[in-house]
């Protein structure tokens, strides 16, 4: 991969017909609907320096952010990326992972019991506005590298390779938040924004986003299972 100011590693997951379409199990929107929603980030930014393990750290800051905040550290951010190339047949190697494989590392860990992939921008403002934060993977250019003196990242210049990271917030004014993996040193301490107009454009891009809920974990228990896990089942009898 090209050496870029911050390191990049998203790879497209190949096409799978298993994958669970998010839009098929989405509830209806409550009486009253909502405008914006911010889910909580209690910690520092994860930084995962040199190394092209984005997707390892988007399920780390995944685990971060609210409803449930487990405390993950860029040590889990690198597990979660071996973890991921183990799954893809490749173990140790240093070429970036698939978005598909964060799914199965979660699921293989007990953080969540299923997963599914939204395939467009509804989908996506919906789970951000009721249900949580969301996994997402998308081309990354020159022009996101530094946000403006406003803190939006703008998706000019030239595409230099993939990226995964987390949308954990919908503004009102339609401009989504990114929580990133470099530190305090991106955005306003990990963060930045981008409009929905950019980001439906770089996602039409080949981009991936992948939505989980997580286990609540009690002592010597899980919780019951997940109203995602239940729909699937009832769908598809798995």
């Amino acid at each position: 991969m090209p050496k870029t100011k911050y390191p990049l590693g998203r790879i497209p997951s190949p096409p799978d017909s298993r994958d669970y379409d998010l839009r098929r199990f989405m509830l209806d929107y409550p009486g009253v609907e909502k405008k914006e929603s911010d889910w909580d980030f209690p910690l520092e930014p994860l930084d995962q320096k040199e190394y092209n393990h984005c997707c390892g750290f988007s399920a780390a800051n995944w685990g971060i952010n609210s409803p449930i905040n487990t405390p993950f550290t860029n040590e889990d951010g690198h597990r979660f990326y071996y973890e991921c190339k183990e799954i893809e047949g490749e173990p140790k190697k240093e070429n970036g992972a698939y978005l598909r494989s964060v799914g199965k590392v979660l699921k293989n860990n007990k953080h969540t019991e299923a997963y599914a992939f939204a395939y467009d921008i509804d989908t996506i403002k919906h789970w951000l506005l009721y249900k949580g934060p969301i996994i997402v993977g998308t081309i990354w250019t020159e022009g996101m590298f530094t946000p403006d003196e406003n803190n939006i990242a703008h998706p000019t210049g030239a595409i230099l390779g993939g990226h995964a990271y987390l949308l954990n917030e919908w503004r009102i004014d339609n401009y989504i938040g990114i929580q990133n993996s470099w530190g305090a040193s991106w955005g306003v301490n990990g963060k930045a924004y981008i409009s929905q107009e950019d980001f439906e454009n770089i996602f039409a891009n080949g981009g991936e986003a992948l939505a989980a809920v997580e286990i609540v974990k009690k002592p010597q228990e899980v919780n019951k299972k997940c109203w995602l896990v239940e729909f699937f089942k009832k769908r598809f009898n798995k």
